[in-house]
């Protein structure tokens, strides 16, 4: 049997908005529709008929405030009010222009279990796949962002190597903090994409509505960048431990 695809996201319309401001390179003080699409928003004048299409991923960015729906592109802006539902038009505006990029390769490599290593990568992995349920939750942007905390996910990461090398050396204290050092250097490139993940963050936060898409896409950038790096780090913790795993084998048989 096939596999159900979703549904696409439902046209959001709202009529007889009184438009100002410009938008597709002409000026528009009038009434207007609005219907925001999967993909696209398009403005239409009921004096013309003219629809001005613009897709999502040019948007720079868009605000919802007293009222007063603004939409930005390039170095126009156009300002929407007086209609129901754009309050709501808002608000699927923003859930679709600011969607994450492809990261499930890199989830469906980072949920894989690795014969013996398996307890260790599934510990490895627990922040980042948690994380990532975190960025499903279809909250606020500003919310998404806070809840998928770079930092706490560094914390973590911290943590769960220094676990693995208590775990090999508990009662050899120089061994455990020698491969504990190893395994922070081969998560040397990863600490440092959470770095550049939180630094974006702070750009959403402190965006300007003109340009809060350009920043969302930012972030988003770094975080589809964090989970492919991810499963390189783990590749190379995993090798780190394999070998020290062999090394105390080889010493217990002799």
């Amino acid at each position: 049997m096939l596999p159900t695809m979703p549904e696409p996201p439902s046209r959001i319309a709202v009529t007889e908005a009184r438009a100002s401001g410009r938008w597709g390179g002409a000026a528009l003080h009038e009434v207007v529709a609005l219907f925001v699409e999967a993909s696209e928003v398009v403005v239409r004048p009921e004096s013309t008929g003219v629809e001005h299409v613009a897709p999502l991923a040019v948007l720079r960015g868009a605000a919802w405030r007293a009222g007063t729906l603004s939409l930005y592109r390039g170095d126009e802006e156009l300002r929407l009010t007086g209609a129901p539902g754009l309050d709501r038009a808002w608000h699927g505006l923003s859930q679709r222009a600011c969607t994450l990029p492809e990261v499930a390769r890199a989830l469906r490599a980072l949920g894989m279990a690795h014969g013996a290593a398996a307890e260790d990568h599934a510990r490895f992995v627990a922040p980042f796949l948690q994380g990532r349920r975190r960025l499903e939750s279809g909250e606020p942007v500003d919310w998404l962002v806070a809840g998928f905390d770079a930092g706490t996910l560094a914390e973590r990461t911290r943590g769960v190597l220094a676990a693995m090398a208590m775990q090999r050396y508990a009662d050899r204290p120089p061994h455990r903090r020698a491969l504990e050092a190893r395994l922070h250097d081969a998560c040397e490139r990863l600490f440092a994409s959470l770095d550049r993940v939180a630094d974006a963050a702070g750009g959403v936060h402190a965006a300007a509505d003109a340009t809060r898409f350009e920043a969302w896409r930012a972030w988003a950038g770094t975080v589809q960048a964090l989970f492919a790096e991810t499963e390189r780090a783990w590749r190379e913790v995993a090798r780190h431990l394999a070998h020290e795993d062999r090394a105390t084998a080889t010493r217990g048989a002799r």
